[in-house]
């Protein structure tokens, strides 16, 4: 008589690989939250001043998410991936932790600096601007903006903005109750008035260099002083 053992055996194997295989089919594989991006405009404000904190984050099982804001200081105010970051009352360095969930619980988080400046009343930045003699075009209604690094520069987010003073080849231009700091500054007619910098528009920057090779350069206001600069003007040949 021959054993039934061996078949036996083969079945319970069979029946427990079928079980296993049943069960990883049945198991859903999510995906974890992917922050892209996080950026603060502007990343440089005035105590009490507000920035704006923007994510970008996908998630391939496209499911709802949720966010969880933490400050070092400061106060955030609005939900989901674009919120308002008001700044403590003390000037310093402040980051902002950001946590994205999805409901399976996959999480995914960043952090975001901003700096605080202290708002001085007695600083002051005063200027002209102008194109160099024999040049007689008009620098009336320029636009003259502070950057508080190059980098911001580049990215065009400006601290802050005037518009100049006169007409003509020479202008005038003023900041009250700027915050201590080192700062750049550019000066730009918008000739088309297309609020972009295209061929004809008048540009300039307080540094050195020329249209072809401009080299903005950083200056420094301190507390109780007024700062004075000169910025010569170009015409803008290419977009």
């Amino acid at each position: 008589m021959k054993s039934i053992f061996p078949v036996t055996s083969f079945l319970v194997s069979a029946l427990t690989l079928l079980i296993i295989l049943n069960t990883g089919c049945n198991d859903k594989i999510t995906q974890v939250p992917v922050i892209e991006s996080i950026n603060v405009t502007p990343d440089t404000v005035v105590v009490g001043n507000t920035a704006m904190i923007q994510l970008s984050v996908t998630d391939a099982d496209d499911q709802n998410l949720v966010y969880y804001y933490t400050t070092t200081g400061g106060a955030i105010s609005g939900i989901g991936d674009t919120v308002e970051w008001q700044a403590p009352d003390e000037p310093g360095i402040y980051f902002a932790h950001v946590l994205v969930a999805d409901k399976d619980g996959n999480q995914a988080n960043d952090s975001v600096r901003l700096v605080v400046l202290k708002n001085d009343s007695s600083t002051r930045i005063t200027g002209i601007a102008a194109f160099a003699a024999g040049t007689d075009l008009n620098l009336l209604d320029s636009k003259v903006r502070l950057y508080t690094s190059k980098e911001n520069l580049d990215n065009h987010v400006a601290f802050a903005e005037v518009q100049t003073e006169g007409f003509g080849p020479i202008v005038s231009f003023r900041f009250d109750n700027i915050p201590i700091g080192t700062y750049y500054l550019t000066v730009w007619t918008d000739t088309d008035f297309g609020n972009t910098m295209n061929a004809g528009d008048y540009y300039g920057w307080f540094g050195r260099g020329n249209m072809q090779y401009p080299e903005p350069d950083p200056f420094t206001i301190a507390a109780g002083t007024t700062k004075v600069l000169q910025v010569q003007m170009w015409v803008v040949l290419v977009k």
